[in-house]
């Protein structure tokens, strides 16, 4: 057996394999390397909102974003005016050392950026209507929606929830659709940020076709295409996922958990039924596995226990809630599902709380990573940096971190966007959750 030969070097020594026998052997693999760029794109690179907020569809008005703020600042008023109270019922005692940077982001938020997300709701939330009373709700929705976006208060990010294509309400659906999109496209086309959401997938063929209802639209209004999210919630959707976020390529933006639908379907009483029970948590984490690298986003679902009424159940409310998220941050998913404007003060403490909490250690490992990095003595793998700078990324994100922190950590925004994976970036507050609103 010959002797192993060391690739070329100074010694003069030459590799085994010659360039040629290389190029022949791999080069198979240049259909495998186009295949896997095009399937696994990485992140999009853009805000991930904290939340999408469901609103039944005859709820709707064009006011509703600073009437949802407006609500939430209330109950927080009444029920959690102190800041060591609002820490103690949504994040615990651990939180005490951050109750007044805690409170300060809630009531901050609150007035300009109360809701991130916000999808109108033709589906369960608003249930089976008279024809002649959807087809007017579905043009009364986008009229709202527009005039919203006209006063400067539509989220960023916003949609339609129509119902499903599951054959009994197939047309009605479809034809929600097509009245709220002709409607919101006007003569000047949709408001920036438009989202529709297609609930109860069983198989891949209803994305498919969906999308080729939602191009057909588009074609005929003369609009730009509309980013897809799935919700998943039947056991056939989540054996079907790698099939389901394959059937309208480029199009599907997300995969959204349906925890009520999903758990009742499986037989989970309706008492244990929740996000964090381990039947959801394990369709979660299979949408996660195969959304991984793909650029799809995956939301949580919905917590039920809604916080109005007495104190006591307010805060009990506030205290479920703000555990689920706090669950679901450390499962590495950074969205859910709001159903109350109450809820916003917990959304919004419990992540402040995530986010705070990881914060002063995620700057000072990422700024030894960019030294280290720039000297050439990089010990921590890149993939660490890059969880270090989306929490740094999202802290930005929720104004709990300004450029001017950045920079007294020893880092900047364009190392820290860099190491994320948001090449680009310039700016990130306010860039894909909602336009900063005036005082209501």
């Amino acid at each position: 057996m010959p002797a192993a030969v060391s690739p070329g070097g100074d010694d003069g020594t030459d590799a085994t394999l010659p360039d040629e026998v290389l190029a022949a052997l791999t080069g198979s693999l240049a259909h495998v390397d186009a295949v896997l760029v095009a399937r696994f794109p990485g992140d999009p690179g853009t805000r991930q909102p904290v939340h999408t907020c469901y609103l039944p569809a005859d709820q709707l008005t064009p006011d509703v974003v600073p009437a949802w703020g407006r609500a939430a600042r209330e109950t927080l008023e009444r029920h959690a005016p102190d800041p060591g109270l609002l820490a103690e019922v949504t994040l615990g005692g651990a939180a005490a050392s951050m109750a007044e940077d805690i409170h300060t982001h809630v009531v901050r938020t609150l007035a300009i950026e109360p809701v991130q997300d916000l999808r109108v709701d033709f589906e369960d939330g608003y249930g089976i209507r008279p024809d002649a009373v959807e087809d007017a709700h579905a043009v009364a929705a986008a009229r709202a929606l527009r005039d919203a976006a006209s006063a400067g208060t539509l989220p960023v990010s916003y949609g339609l929830r129509p119902k499903s294509l599951d054959a009994a309400v197939r047309r009605r659906g479809l034809r929600t659709l097509d009245l709220f999109l002709t409607a919101l496209a006007g003569t000047d086309g949709p408001p920036p940020g438009l989202v529709v959401t297609l609930p109860k997938v069983s198989a891949p063929e209803q994305v498919a076709v969906f999308g080729d209802v939602l191009a057909a639209l588009e074609q005929r209004l003369g609009i730009a295409p509309i980013p897809l999210e799935v919700q998943i919630e039947t056991p056939a959707a989540v054996l079907a996922l790698p099939a389901l976020v394959t059937a309208v390529p480029r199009r599907l933006a997300a995969l959204h958990v349906g925890t009520y639908d999903y758990s009742a379907a499986l037989g989970v009483s309706a008492a244990d039924q929740a996000s964090d029970h381990p039947a959801v948590e394990l369709a979660t984490a299979l949408m996660q596995l195969t959304a991984a690298g793909t650029g799809l986003r995956v939301a949580d679902g919905s917590c039920n226990l809604l916080p109005v009424g007495s104190a006591a159940d307010v805060h009990a409310g506030w205290r479920r809630h703000a555990g689920l998220i706090r669950r679901a941050w450390s499962r590495g998913l950074y969205q859910g599902w709001d159903l109350h404007p109450a809820q916003l003060v917990s959304r919004h403490a419990a992540v402040a709380g995530c986010l705070l909490t990881g914060l002063p250690d995620a700057l000072r490992r990422l700024a030894d990573y960019a030294t280290a990095r720039s000297r050439g003595s990089v010990a921590d793998e890149p993939a660490t940096a890059r969880a270090l700078a989306g929490h740094v990324l999202r802290a930005l994100d929720a104004r709990l971190l300004d450029e001017a922190g950045l920079r007294a950590a020893g880092l900047d925004l364009a190392t820290v966007a860099g190491l994320g994976g948001r090449t680009g970036t310039t700016s990130t507050a306010g860039t894909a959750g909602t336009a900063a609103q005036p005082e209501p």
